[in-house]
């Protein structure tokens, strides 16, 4: 009965869609293409911890314990949304790399040479795309994606660029608390306490900054954070859900089936 009733369910769909415009149709198979490439070119992540994804114990350790990410594929709109975002920090990165050359005292430092000449040892070097760099940390099980490191005026900074909503551009005066975990977890990584973000909105593209400055106390909690993970890896056990986990942390998470299946 099942089967039958499924047939049914196809059958209308595909009656439906012989009777689309061949405008609505074009763009309909345009969207579902996209997302095919999508799931084609997707891969699964690496166990190791994530600096943007540090905000829950949880999403930390199913990750380092490389659990199964929820099936289906993304939606076109997510991955628009992400593509949009790659070619907003392209952009910047870009503007920015043309500041010296208009006469600005501020450069892209390679972030691979100054790994080597700051002799970090616990840094390896995994690959670089532009001017960002792949980079792990062994000392911590932490991989990531640099945005870059620039120094401006004589001084050294982390470089992080955001992309948001014209929304919550438009009321943000300071760096998301969101955005703490991974800012620490960089600059306990790279040596440097001061993090400088760059907000874009994706209507108007305008942009804000702000400084974020790493104190000891900070890097300290995250360390012990990750600490904290590592022994319930090591046991094998989920950590208790968190009570204090932001909403939009929850509704973007990749593991939500398991975490249901844990309670």
């Amino acid at each position: 009965m099942a089967r039958n009733s499924l047939k049914s369910v196809m059958r209308l769909i595909q009656s439906a869609k012989e009777e689309l415009p061949v405008e609505q149709e074009f763009l309909s198979e345009l969207k579902r293409s996209v997302e095919l490439d999508d799931k084609k070119n997707s891969r699964k992540p690496s166990q190791s911890y994530k600096p943007s994804s540090m905000n829950c114990l949880r999403n930390m350790y199913y990750q380092v314990m490389g659990k199964d990410t929820d099936p289906g594929t993304a939606s076109y709109t997510g991955i628009a949304i992400c593509n949009a975002g790659s070619d907003i920090h392209v952009r910047v990165q870009t503007a920015i790399d043309g500041m010296k050359e208009n006469g600005m005292d501020c450069e892209y430092i390679n972030v691979a040479e100054f790994v080597k000449n700051r002799n970090l040892e616990d840094i390896e070097v995994r690959g670089q795309s532009g001017v960002e760099t792949k980079l792990f940390n062994k000392k911590l099980n932490m991989s990531f994606m640099c945005d870059g490191i620039i120094k401006y005026k004589n001084r050294y900074y982390i470089l992080e660029i955001k992309s948001e909503t014209i929304n919550k551009w438009y009321v943000r005066k300071d760096v998301d608390v969101a955005h703490h975990n991974q800012a620490t977890a960089y600059s306990i990584s790279l040596g440097l306490n001061d993090v400088l973000f760059v907000y874009v909105n994706r209507d108007m593209l305008d942009m804000k900054s702000f400084m974020f400055h790493v104190t000891d106390e900070m890097k300290h909690d995250l360390v012990g954070r990750i600490e904290e993970c590592d022994g319930y890896v090591k046991r094998m056990v989920a950590p208790p859900k968190p009570e204090d986990v932001a909403k939009k942390t929850c509704e973007y998470c990749p593991y939500k089936k398991q975490c249901r299946e844990d309670g």
